[in-house]
């Protein structure tokens, strides 16, 4: 072997090190860096009760955009067809999705961490917290009302909807069914539910669905065809749980899927991995030209 023949040998095989170093097992800091788009999301979204960017009073919402355009496409409504059969274990099971939407940012990274899978986390961040400023771009230009405020209307007004009512803040609208949660505060005996619906920092959020969105960025880059499979169940539980309560129309969950899907393809397209590992066989293609003249 020829001094050159070495020295490419060695230069190639540093340069798949240094790739293996930093893409492939990334340090937990930079995992955590990817992380911060998503941390600013929660924080803006937490503190919007303050610094109110997005609204929160109903004078300021288009109480009726997408039910009116639900009811240009569609000859009934998905939600009030899902809401409509109601038991107990119905009611817990949409709750379940609600419990652990804030433990999905967590515990998946954590699994991720834990099997080796480093490379995975960054992109379910980076996902994660583009998608949620997308939607929160979205909040802003067209803050929509969900389904429960209108048929709370609908009820209060004797059907006449909100022409002749003065704006209320949303703290004040309560669904005749608590969201669909009421049923459990009757039976647990406390006003859990209703605490936390009364609190949200931004009660016009309907549309797009930021509860679909964060499973569905779970389910885009989890590594195995097998796993995404099955976490498909979880996707569309939490889709129904969504129409069950009166939180979402159907409309809304659609916009979501397709703003993750469409940043993922884009993210996958644009990923430095890939980008990396292009650059990593040009040049070991350009020395083995080199050495093998």
């Amino acid at each position: 072997m020829t001094g050159l023949q070495k020295l490419s040998n060695g230069f190639s095989n540093d340069l798949k090190v240094t790739f293996k170093g930093t893409l492939v097992s990334p340090s937990l800091p930079t995992i955590l860096r990817s992380s911060i788009p998503w941390l600013l999301f929660v924080l803006a979204y937490g503190l919007n009760g303050r610094i109110r960017v997005l609204p929160r009073d109903s004078h300021c919402v288009q109480l009726r955009n997408i039910s009116a355009f639900e009811s240009l496409v569609l000859p009934f409504a998905p939600h009030l067809a899902v809401a409509s059969f109601h038991n107990l274990l119905l009611d817990i099971l949409s709750a379940v999705p609600y419990l652990l939407h804030y433990l999905i940012p967590l515990l998946y990274p954590a699994y991720l961490y834990g099997t080796g899978r480093f490379e995975q986390a960054i992109r379910f961040f980076w996902l994660l917290g583009w998608s949620m400023w997308v939607h929160y771009l979205i909040w802003f230009v067209l803050p929509t009302a969900p389904p429960w405020v209108q048929h709370w209307l609908n009820t209060t007004s004797g059907g006449g909807g909100d022409s002749d009512r003065p704006p209320v803040p949303v703290f004040d609208l309560q669904h005749p069914e608590g969201c669909a949660f009421a049923r459990l505060d009757l039976w647990t005996g406390t006003p859990f539910f209703y605490v936390i619906f009364t609190g949200n920092p931004v009660p016009f959020a309907s549309f797009p669905s930021g509860h679909v969105a964060w499973p569905m960025c779970v389910q885009l880059t989890l590594p195995t065809a097998r796993e995404r499979r099955r976490f498909a169940i979880y996707v569309a539980w939490v889709a129904w749980a969504t129409m069950y309560s009166c939180h979402h129309y159907l409309t809304d969950i659609l916009a979501a899927i397709l703003i993750v899907t469409s940043l993922h393809r884009m993210t996958s397209c644009l990923s430095r991995p890939t980008t990396h590992r292009r650059y990593r066989n040009a040049i070991d293609g350009c020395l083995s030209s080199v050495t093998a003249r």
